[in-house]
C-alpha cells in the first residue's frame, strides 16, 4: 500500500485546496496517471499516482484544505488479478 502525501507545494506554501479527484475509491489506477488536482495561492500542483493498484482509500474530499506532507489517499498495489478480470470482460 502507498500513501499519497500533499507534495510540491513550493517553498513558503503549507497548505492547499484539493480542487479535482480524476478517479473514485475502487478506481483501477495506474502509475503515472494523473491522480489529484491541488491549488494554493499561487499555483496548481497535480500529483500522479505513484504505483498501479487500486485507489483504495481518498483521506481528503474536494473543496477541503489539506496540509503539507498530509496523506490525500491510499492506493492499494496488490496484485489481485487486475488486468487479467479487464482483459477477461473485453474479450468475451
Amino acid at each position: 500500500m502507498f500513501e499519497v502525501l500533499a507534495k510540491g507545494l513550493g517553498k513558503n506554501v503549507d497548505e492547499a485546496t484539493v480542487r479535482t479527484w480524476f478517479f473514485e475509491e475502487g478506481d483501477a489506477v495506474t502509475e503515472g496517471d494523473d491522480l489529484v488536482e491541488l491549488a494554493t495561492e499561487e499555483s496548481v500542483v497535480m500529483i500522479s499516482v505513484p504505483a498501479t493498484g487500486v485507489l483504495a482509500e481518498v483521506c481528503i474530499d474536494e473543496d477541503d484544505t489539506v496540509q503539507r506532507d498530509e496523506v490525500l489517499c491510499i492506493i492499494d498495489d496488490e496484485e489481485g488479478g487486475l488486468g487479467k478480470d479487464e482483459s477477461e470482460d473485453e474479450a468475451a
